[in-house]
């Protein structure tokens, strides 16, 4: 009797711990959370500012073979991840500017992507970082016109240069 006791017990705990294994494996890899502009337009740029890393997203309604951004607030340190660096675009960066092409004539396909992750500096503490300055070229460098979404406004604030 002792022994199927013994049984149900460890069957009981397995069962408990393999549910706590499942339930933690499910909440860390759940899509991230993160802010989505309340906007129809079709081509949009945001930021989602974490602490010292802001995430870089695009949606677009086309296909896109280059990027360039100007940034106000924040001193860019270095840049990580996203579709970017996953599909091996030739990007580069300055204290304040993202450059990004392919010599390989890659594109960022149409629909919604985080691009990049930026640890930065945050210079400006009482302002949320913005872009200032934003070119983004289609097929033969076409010039492609996106806005900015700007979260404190809770509107687009700036058009593409084109």
């Amino acid at each position: 009797m002792k022994l199927k006791n013994n049984t149900n017990l460890i069957s009981i705990i397995s069962i408990i711990v393999l549910g706590i294994i499942v339930i933690g494996g499910v909440m860390q890899h759940e899509k991230p959370s993160f802010q989505r502009p309340n906007t129809l337009e079709q081509n949009i740029v945001w930021l989602d500012l974490n602490s010292d890393m802001l995430d870089l997203w695009i949606q677009s309604s086309d296909d896109i073979y280059g990027i360039q951004f100007e940034f106000e607030g924040i001193k860019l340190i270095d840049i990580d991840g996203g579709y970017l660096e996953l599909q091996g675009f030739n990007t580069s960066h300055n204290d304040k500017m993202i450059l990004a092409f392919s010599f390989e004539g890659k594109h960022i396909p149409k629909g919604e992507h985080l691009l990049c992750s930026i640890k930065i500096e945050n210079i400006n503490k009482n302002n949320e970082p913005k872009i200032s300055n934003m070119v983004l070229a289609g097929k033969g460098g076409s010039a492609l016109d996106f806005g900015y979404f700007d979260f404190n406004k809770n509107q687009t604030t700036l058009r593409s240069t084109y």
